[in-house]
């Protein structure tokens, strides 16, 4: 696990049919400029939400607000224990200085050039420092796809289709380049609080 302070408050916000829709609030260390692409242990960078106590095996969509100067970063994963060897899909919001955006896909450790894919989307100034700004990512069979607001499927931003698609089992955030301020939404059923 990288140093760095990793907070998170949980605040219940609804009871549905599906079970419960929380809130989460972490702040995520400032990790220097690392790349997916050229750390072979990424995910021990990573602030891995499923710590809430939530069983997030099968995700395919995430809605939250997160205050950041740029690289405010989800990541979604096929490890549920934090092993990098695994795929990976690196949904980059305001990277490059905040001009572009990204989906990114890493088959495996290897750090080789044929196993990552990576579709870059001009998005200029679109995290901002001192701001929430609402954002949602969405993996459903092999349609990736990130957008502005809280309404998953609305103000597309960036969409690309892996042709190999793999099951998420946990899901992360992480900044490069500063510390981010994130309220991540969740529906879940409880595992348990620790």
């Amino acid at each position: 696990m990288a140093s760095g302070q990793r907070l998170f408050l949980l605040t219940i916000i609804a009871l549905n049919s599906l079970g419960l829709v929380i809130e989460n609030t972490f702040t995520t260390p400032n990790n220097g400029k690392l790349n997916l692409f050229q750390v072979a242990d990424f995910l021990q960078y990573v602030v891995d939400i499923n710590q809430c106590g939530l069983d997030l095996g099968g995700i395919t969509t995430l809605t939250f607000e997160a205050k950041a100067c740029g690289d405010a970063n989800t990541i979604m994963s096929n490890s549920d224990n934090g092993n990098s060897s695994k795929p990976i899909y690196e949904f980059i919001i305001g990277g490059w200085e905040n001009q572009k955006s990204a989906i990114l896909r890493r088959n495996d450790d290897s750090l080789t050039q044929s196993s990552q894919q990576v579709v870059i989307f001009n998005t200029p100034d679109i995290c901002k420092c001192d701001e929430y700004r609402q954002f949602w990512i969405s993996a459903n069979n092999g349609v990736l796809m990130m957008g502005k607001g809280l309404i998953v499927g609305i103000n597309v931003i960036a969409e690309w289709t892996d042709p190999d698609p793999f099951t998420v089992k946990s899901i992360g955030i992480i900044t490069w380049g500063g510390i981010g301020e994130w309220k991540v939404q969740l529906e879940g059923n409880i595992v348990s609080f620790s």
